[in-house]
């Protein structure tokens, strides 16, 4: 049986600036983890293309777990 884990996210999406303050990566290697799909973003609307980008942390928490042995319930 596999164990339940609770993971309590405070913000689903970080800008690029907020992502690299937290992970301490620079700017330019998150833009090109985006640019070749290693970091998932929110979609924008047809209408929305100059917005900020913005990163999806629950998709990153939820394929984490895939490698795991793990339910992964994400407490929002």
């Amino acid at each position: 049986m596999r164990p339940n884990i609770t993971i309590n996210i405070n913000t689903p999406y970080l800008t690029i600036d907020a992502f690299s303050t937290c992970t301490g990566l620079s700017k330019s290697t998150i833009r090109d983890m985006i640019a070749d799909g290693r970091l998932p973003v929110r979609a924008k609307s047809a209408d929305m293309k100059r917005g900020k980008v913005l990163i999806n942390m629950l998709a990153l928490y939820t394929d984490a777990s895939e490698g795991c042995n793990i339910s992964l319930q994400p407490n929002l």
